[in-house]
């Protein structure tokens, strides 16, 4: 069931798309095992792009991987879930956003402003009773919980106001704590009544438009047969590349890990509760690796 190294299944593929958080780093510090590995595949004049479901523009969050020593040089480019939402309240590309409004209400960290704040048909209010919408980005703490969060849901509710979420991740760990993420939100939101837009993986569109970047900066064609999605989550990665049709690889050292890592040494008990995951996420990775390493 697992797979032995990239280095064992790097020559099927030419481009390989990289999920960060849980794959590439924990959210404060990467992998050393994952950055060999993008030199490895460099060496091999092999593509790796970045898909992430960050909610902020690639500016920043290229800016966040140097800080913490990811390096420009190991990846052709990022594509973040928060620059597709960007893009949509830039563009207003369909109805959900045509009657949007203009007036936002932001449930997130500051950093996250920079989605939003150079749109000039934008205006952010305080009060939700003052809002057309919420655009939901992240929590604005790492300890916030999802029922701390209830009283501003209940006022959105009450005024049937939509909600854009910037990252449809739930969780995700950052060092050793599982902390909750936008989508843990929305999901909320949703099961509130309420309507809801995501935007990033799984949407197969996020996929596609990174396809489409690796077609233009490597100058040529690309078949989907040739990249491989490597992902912790089964929600989005596995997810979204299986909608999109690409193959993929999931690695147990991100959201999964405590679920299945302790059953690694146990075979039949591993595959029983691999097999009970991917029915209950209802996505199948191509191969399955403990963590990414070469």
């Amino acid at each position: 069931m697992l797979t032995n190294g990239l280095s064992s299944i790097a020559d099927q593929y030419t481009v390989f798309f990289f999920d960060l958080w849980g794959v590439t780093h924990n959210g404060k510090t990467p992998f050393p095992d994952t950055l060999d590995s993008f030199k490895n595949l460099k060496n091999k004049d092999k593509a790796v792009f970045l898909l992430s479901n960050a909610p902020r523009m690639p500016e920043p969050a290229i800016t966040r991987l140097t800080e913490m020593g990811i390096d420009r040089e190991y990846y052709h480019d990022l594509y973040t879930s928060g620059y597709e939402c960007h893009l949509h309240l830039k563009d207003r590309p369909d109805s959900f956003y045509q009657n949007l409004g203009s007036k936002l209400y932001h449930i997130g960290p500051e950093r996250d402003c920079n989605l939003f704040k150079p749109l000039q048909n934008y205006t952010t209010v305080e009060n939700i009773d003052e809002a057309d919408f919420l655009l939901v980005t992240g929590t604005d703490a790492w300890d916030r919980t999802l029922e701390s969060y209830q009283e501003e849901l209940d006022q959105a509710w009450a005024r049937r106001l939509p909600l854009v979420c910037a990252n449809p991740d739930k969780r995700v760990l950052h060092g050793d704590d599982t902390v909750i993420c936008s989508g843990a939100i929305a999901a909320k939101y949703k099961d509130m009544g309420g309507t809801i837009r995501q935007h990033g993986k799984p949407d197969p569109g996020v996929y596609e438009t990174l396809h489409a970047i690796a077609k233009r900066t490597l100058n040529k064609d690309i078949d989907k047969s040739q990249i491989l999605m490597i992902g912790d989550s089964l929600a989005t990665d596995i997810a979204g590349a299986n909608a999109y049709g690409i193959d993929s690889l999931m690695v147990l050292s991100g959201i999964h890990g405590s679920d299945l890592l302790q059953n690694l040494a146990e075979p039949n008990q591993f595959q029983d509760k691999f097999d009970k995951l991917t029915e209950e996420y209802k996505s199948r990775p191509t191969y399955v690796m403990e963590r990414v390493y070469w």
